[in-house]
């Protein structure tokens, strides 16, 4: 006979399978996105999602296998599992959300200092002026030092205040141009777009965050409560109690 409600278990086993499968779908990104992979650091991203999907997996199978078998070594792996992972989780969650206002100005002054234009910043504001409509990363196109590439080109009819003309050497394919020519560049500066995709960041990591953390409480919670029942099965018996009612005897009345 089964010791944990069957309703129960089988909402249990329902929500660890719908990870398993997002585990899955994470690793499968990872595969997709290891033939796209040109550099250490993008790499590194695509190990991690190998760690994060695998880790997801194995995780959800031990919780439907503890609980399918009504294991208690496997549940209370799935317990301290989930433990470690809310306190990971709000390790990780909490400072980022008291601090965000220091780290949103942190990355701002960075992004005006001259050493901001590092080789991949650079390579990340040709492949993103063109759709952003902006040049440069805060002082617009004088952030190339006058070997502006073709991305900064404001081509069309556009309002003064998003184009203007510039004395500049022309960039082709990273290969610059000694002759000065005119061309009409944005305005704009690409700095407030990384800050806005920041701030982007920041609510979608705290959303995951602070979420993963709370479904992370309730599977362990689940799980503590198996763990109980298994432990001691007679705890949720309700004695039996008696649903009918009779009345006492009546005694005879006697008139002298």
């Amino acid at each position: 006979m089964a010791k944990i409600n069957s309703c129960f278990k089988k909402t249990f086993i329902f929500f660890n399978a719908l990870f398993a499968i997002f585990g899955i779908i994470i690793f499968g990104v990872a595969l997709f996105g290891r033939q796209y992979a040109e550099d250490a650091n993008t790499m590194t991203g695509v190990i991690f999602l190998y760690v994060v999907g695998s880790g997801i997996f194995i995780i959800s199978v031990l919780g439907v296998f503890g609980a399918y078998k009504e294991s208690k070594c496997a549940l209370i792996m799935f317990f301290v599992i989930m433990c470690l992972m809310t306190g990971g989780m709000l390790r990780v969650a909490i400072p980022i959300a008291v601090n965000r206002a220091e780290l949103r100005s942190a990355v701002q002054e960075y992004l005006k200092s001259p050493s901001a234009m590092t080789k991949e910043i650079k390579h990340a504001l040709i492949s993103m002026q063109a759709h952003f409509k902006c040049c440069g990363l805060s002082n617009g196109y004088q952030d190339w030092q006058g070997e502006v590439p073709e991305s900064c080109n404001c081509e069309g009819s556009y309002s003064p205040d998003m184009c203007k003309s510039v004395l500049t050497n022309v960039n082709k394919n990273l290969r610059y141009i000694s002759e000065s020519t005119s061309q009409r560049v944005w305005s704009k500066p690409c700095g407030p777009v990384f800050i806005e995709y920041l701030d982007k960041i920041f609510n979608i990591s705290l959303a995951m965050f602070f979420t993963l953390a709370a479904l992370a409480i309730l599977g362990g919670l689940m799980s503590l409560m198996m763990i109980i029942k298994i432990s001691n099965p007679s705890i949720s018996q309700m004695p039996p109690m008696a649903l009918s009612y009779q009345p006492p005897k009546y005694s005879e009345v006697v008139n002298y």
